[in-house]
Formats: C-alpha cells, structure tokens, sequence
C-alpha cells in the first residue's frame, strides 16, 4: 500500500550534502577498484542495460508516463572469490507525471538519496557492495537488496527493503525495491543454513503526493464537514544503531522440503497516522511517525513431480491500524497474521501459478476500510513459443472480500539475443474507495524494449 506524504517545498541541505558525498565515496571506491584490478590482473565484467516504456491511459485519453532507464553494472572479481558490485541507473521520466516535480525524498536517508537533474531526470546508486566468500562463511557488505519473500503479485515476507510506489504496485520487485545500506552473513550450522542482517539505513517506502497518478487515498479518511486538516511532518528514527533494523533467516532442506524461518526487528515502512482534534473541533492534526515491528514467518515448497507447491507465513505483534473510531488518536493495535499457499505447474512450455493470501486480524477491532479477515487470489499463466523467442503471459490478481483487482496481459519477444520487445497492459477494477479499484482510470495499455550489452 501507499501513504500519504506532504510535500515541504524547503530542501533538506543536509541531505543534499550527504548525497553528493554518498555519489563521491562510490566513485572513489570504484576507481580504487580498477586500480587493483590493473595492478593485480583480477577480472572485470561490465553490462548495460537500456530500457525505454510509453504508457497510454485509457480514461484520460494521454500518455501516463514516457520513460527511459540506463543501467549500467561493473562487477570486479578477485582471486580470493571476493568481488564488488556496482549497479547504477540513469531515470528520466520525460513528461514528469508519474513523480511530479522534484521529490524532498524525507523518507529517505542521506546515504541513500537519489541525485535530481531537473525535475524529469535522476541519478541513483542501487547497488554497491564487496563480498567475501571466507570459506565458512560469507559476507556482503554495502548497499544491496536482501530478499526473503517468493510470492508472485503481493509480498508477505519480503519486507527488509522499503519500495519505491511511483507505480502502485505494477514495477517489477527488483525495480521497485529501494536497496539499503546493510551487512548480510550467511553460515552453516550442521545440516542449516543461518542468514544474520543489519541494517542501520533508516530509508522508508517513497510514496507520491496527492497529485500523482497513483496516490492512494483510499488508506485516508475524508475529514468531517467543515474541518479542516494539517499535516505535521513525519517523525522518524534517526540514531545509527539504536534504530537499526536487525533479523535473521534460518532455511533448511529435509526430506525433500526446502522452508526457512525468519525473524525481523524493524521500522514498519509505513507511518502510523495519529490524529488529534483542537480543542474547538474546527481541524484535525495528523502526526505521522515511523513505528517498530517485530515479525515471524517462514517459508517451504516440494516438488512433486511437475507440481510445486509452496508458502508464505507471516506473524506481525502489534501491527497499528488506522481506526474508525477517533479514539485513542484515531489509532488501533492487533496481532497480524498472514499467509500465501501456492501451487505451480509445468506442462511442457506452459507455466500455471495459482496463489491464495490469507489475512486475519487477531482481535475484534475495528480498522479503517479493511476486513478482519481478507483474502486475495491469483492466477499467473504463461506459455512460450517460435523456440522460446515469443512468450504470452497474464497475471491476475483479485480481492475475494472487496471483488476489486487488476488483471496483467503481456507479450515478450526476443528479437536478437540482446533485445526484447515487450507488449502489455494493466487494467484495474472495483469501487473507487478500494485499493485496487480506486485506480481503474489508471488502466493503461504500455509497449517498450529492453537493449542489453
């Protein structure tokens, strides 16, 4: 889901210092890096990724976006089985519609702050990392994604890095994903596999203003006649260690099942909303801020033949829940529980994923626009022709409660080895005050390409 967030029109210098210094340190660290591969003749791969998509809107009639992404990615490799990654983008959004003007980003931590040319163009550094393989154990230092989650549609699981909302939920994960500035281990212990993550970057999902095309009101309530709203700006962690994010993944294989355990001590992506009312009842003071979370779950699949099947549990302790009642700062508190049960199938060049997401709210509450029992379904069918070059594929994703959802056709095709053309469309639909529905004069129908050296 998507919040709100106010724009401040004044510019946080500080931050400002911190990127540019962020932007000198990866360059220096890199050059610093080629001079060791010259100097010790160690190997240095490099690609290129351009990518360029136009999307048409069917109610407005207009382009939605016009975009064009560079990524370029450098990957120097040592003798001892250690390496540094590097990963950049080049954005431009040329019609500067989807993240209007140029983005405070408060949300986001100096270290991890994007670099704006105008308003249309940005410069980011998504991933920089050095890792060692030392034999018992192995170690990825820098910033980088860490990802838990395996469910197609919606995540569960896959909540250590926050995400970026310019497009709902309708980017690709890895794109949406916003990488952290974090120290990742992993080491056996017998016949386990142990994952230990620290992340000291107190960076949160990015989410769009109130004219941006996929803003989600849906998660607000409209003020009382006559009232009117202010909007203070967010509280959020700012110690270095003391606020860091801390968690683990134990994963196994036994008896033909692959599943994991995990654990995570974070800062809910999300604000909580807190709502006050002045003593004349004429306004209403919202004070977002940035909560911890403590959350369990766990994963496992089995291949049974040409069948896969596969899951998702998670447990979250005192999850806040915007409330109803206007009580208690307008804010409500409940055990959440999830879960994702999937089965894949493989027939010949035909893939069908079919997925069913559970959620319950432990306690009898009574949350803002939601159910305390809500469950999702979906429905990911492809298939592949001329030799693999050509693959047709759709997902569809509905709400059993609300019966809203959107639905995903797509065609790919490889041209050459090194350019694929894709083809699709996203078409949303149910009620205007639900989370999918609200967005049915979003549906749009986008064609692109993606070059690679």
């Amino acid at each position: 889901m998507i919040i709100l967030q106010k724009r401040h029109w004044l510019m946080d210098y500080r931050d400002i210092y911190f990127s540019k210094l962020n932007a000198m340190c990866f360059l220096m660290l890199f050059t610093n890096g080629l001079l060791c591969a010259q100097n010790n003749k160690v190997k240095l791969e490099s690609s290129l990724v351009v990518a360029s998509e136009v999307s048409y809107e069917f109610k407005s009639d207009t382009f939605q976006k016009t975009e064009l992404i560079l990524k370029p990615e450098f990957v120097l490799k040592f003798k001892n089985r250690s390496k540094v990654v590097l990963k950049s983008q080049v954005y431009s959004e040329f019609q500067d519609n989807l993240e209007t003007g140029q983005p405070t980003e408060l949300m986001v931590s100096g270290f991890s702050k994007r670099i704006f040319i105008g308003d249309r163009t940005n410069l980011e550094l998504r991933e920089l990392y050095y890792y060692a393989n030392l034999k018992k154990i192995k170690v990825s230092i820098g910033k980088q994604q860490i990802v838990w989650g395996e469910t197609d549609g919606l995540k569960l699981l896959d909540v250590v890095n926050p995400q970026n909302f310019r497009e709902f939920i309708l980017d690709d994960f890895e794109d949406s994903r916003i990488p952290l500035w974090s120290l990742k281990t992993d080491f056996k212990i017998s016949d386990f596999n142990i994952q230990l993550v620290w992340i000291p970057d107190n960076t949160y999902h990015i989410t769009q203003d109130f004219n941006a095309p996929f803003f989600t009101k849906n998660m607000f309530k409209t003020p009382p006649e006559g009232m009117s709203m202010q909007v203070n700006q967010t509280k959020r962690s700012t110690k270095f260690v003391k606020d860091s994010d801390i968690g683990f993944k134990l994963s196994g294989f036994k008896k033909g099942w692959d599943f994991s355990l995990n654990y995570l001590y974070y800062y809910d992506d999300l604000p909580v909303f807190y709502s006050n009312f002045n003593d004349q009842a004429t306004a209403i003071e919202i004070s977002p801020a940035y909560e911890r979370q403590h959350l369990i779950g766990g994963t496992f699949n089995k291949v049974f033949g040409s069948t896969t099947f596969r899951g998702e549990l998670v447990y979250i302790f005192d999850q806040n829940f915007t409330s109803v009642k206007i009580i208690n700062q307008g804010i409500v508190q409940a055990d959440l529980y999830k879960s994702a049960f999937g089965l894949d199938v493989i027939k010949g060049e035909y893939i069908i994923s079919v997925q069913l997401f559970n959620e319950w709210v432990t306690k009898r509450i009574s949350p803002y626009n939601r159910d305390l029992f809500e469950t999702n379904g979906s429905l990911l069918a492809s298939k592949e022709f001329m030799n693999d070059n050509l693959k047709a594929e759709m997902l569809w994703v509905h709400s059993f409660n609300h019966n809203d959802g959107y639905v995903i056709p797509q065609l790919s095709y490889w041209l050459t080895t090194n350019t694929q053309l894709l083809l699709n469309s996203h078409i949303f639909y149910g009620e205007e005050n639900l989370l999918f529905g609200q967005f049915k004069n979003r549906s749009r129908v986008s064609m692109g390409f993606k070059w690679s050296i």
